[in-house]
């Protein structure tokens, strides 16, 4: 199967009965995205975050989440309650290279979803899917060192830390080290 092939429909992931990996709703999770990007402390360590986007900028990230699947650009899924359906947060791989055999994950939660190891059990189906289905070789991310959660998170997926590059994060307060993770389809 070609790579492509991959982006022609889009696949939810289950992580367990009450965690479901689905495809970005552009107008219905709003609300949820609304305020998770509202929220400073959630980005705080989040590359490219500057400011609370607006409502149209928003509108327009949403959007461009579909149309990267649709380009077989990145593939983005929603974390959702499945009972609610509710937002959660959002995990993704972008940045394919090497022929498509090698990705960059990325992720985050809403505030009141820290603590309880919900990005943990979604990394595990969205690694599993990079390698299995995706076929990839290398899956790799970046983490700001004091963004303890998510570098535990990796690790409790496998994911060793390869090292720390120097000013590689530009946040809201300047230039950041960052380690950066990968994880192999061998390991």
């Amino acid at each position: 199967m070609a790579f492509k092939d991959n982006f022609k429909e889009f696949k939810s992931l289950w992580v367990n009965s009450g965690i479901l990996l689905r495809q970005v709703d552009a107008e219905g999770d709003f609300d949820e995205f609304e305020a998770i990007w509202s929220d400073s402390d959630a980005f705080k360590y989040y590359e490219g975050y500057r400011s609370k986007p607006n409502a149209e900028q928003i509108r327009i990230i949403l959007s461009n989440e579909i149309k990267g699947f649709q380009k077989a650009n990145s593939y983005c899924w929603t974390i959702s309650n499945s009972t609610t359906n509710k937002a959660m947060g959002r995990i993704h791989f972008n940045s394919f290279e090497n022929n498509n055999t090698s990705a960059n994950i990325g992720f985050f939660l809403g505030r009141e979803h820290w603590g309880k190891g919900i990005m943990s059990m979604c990394i595990s189906p969205v690694v599993e899917f990079g390698f299995n289905t995706l076929k990839l070789e290398r899956i790799y991310t970046t983490v700001e060192p004091n963004n303890i959660g998510s570098w535990k998170a990796l690790e409790k997926n496998g994911f060793l830390r390869e090292g720390l590059l120097r000013h590689c994060f530009v946040l809201p307060d300047g230039l950041h080290d960052c380690y950066i993770y990968s994880r192999l389809y061998t390991d």
